[in-house]
């Protein structure tokens, strides 16, 4: 399957076991945008972010491309879903304050979703994106995970996931990019709801897809010694951002 089959097929999935963006996070952008009447989370998925951000906005407008995706959206009066491609919108000019892409900016096509940011921003509007890298939670639960599952994995991970792991470094941006505050995910976790964010992973599908085989349950298997069942354990999950301002 390509990422676009995968993220559909598996939609009600991502909406269930992915996790929340920091509140923090949202406030922050709300503060340096120029104004809050109008946000666009583009790429939403189920609308994680963009539920978020109508605490700080006074409406949002949430698209993606896949259908599957908006279907499971989560409802919200000052939340428009709609389905579209990143790079060529139906939203008029200069019509947001905000624009946010949360672990999506790198499936796009550079160069014409930087001329759709240009065309839909306010002046002095900001585009942020980010993304998250692995997490942490427990040294000999790390080491484990690394050996049974990351490992195992690595060569299913195509060149957008490339982009991810590395941090975005490589992510281009479109103006002069704003330096942010570090931001995580802080995440009160079971074992059971660990292993359901990581069958989330397209890596872990193109494995099973391929080998037949699910590679998280070797790992569930393993990390039982470290981690019963209803024990809840923290997992720390830092956050990768990029935001720039549009000149006014």
């Amino acid at each position: 399957m390509n990422n676009a089959q995968i993220f559909s097929q598996y939609s009600d999935q991502y909406a269930r076991h992915r996790p929340q963006y920091p509140d923090e996070l949202f406030s922050y952008l709300s503060e340096i945008a120029p104004g809050r009447d109008s946000a666009w989370d583009c790429a939403t998925g189920n609308g994680q972010a963009a539920v978020s951000l109508a605490k700080y906005f006074s409406h949002v407008d949430a698209t993606d491309i896949s259908t599957e995706q908006i279907e499971n959206h989560i409802p919200h009066p000052k939340i428009h879903y709609g389905i579209s491609p990143a790079e060529h919108t139906s939203f008029a000019d200069s019509s947001f304050d905000l624009m946010t892409v949360a672990t999506a900016a790198h499936w796009f096509d550079p160069a014409s979703f930087h001329k759709e940011v240009d065309r839909v921003l306010k002046p002095g509007g900001i585009l942020a994106v980010w993304t998250y890298s692995y997490f942490s939670i427990q040294p000999e639960i790390d080491e484990i995970i690394l050996t049974e599952l990351l490992n195992p994995v690595d060569r299913f991970w195509v060149e957008g996931n490339r982009m991810v792991l590395n941090g975005y470094r490589e992510l281009t941006m479109p103006y002069e990019e704003i330096r942010t505050p570090a931001f995580s995910i802080h995440l009160e976790w079971t074992l059971g709801q660990l292993t359901a964010y990581m069958r989330t992973w397209s890596a872990v599908k193109r494995y099973l897809g391929e080998l037949g085989t699910d590679p998280v349950e070797s790992l569930e298997a393993k990390l039982g010694a470290f981690w019963k069942p209803e024990a809840i354990k923290t997992v720390h999950m830092p956050l990768h951002i990029r935001a720039c301002r549009k000149p006014a």
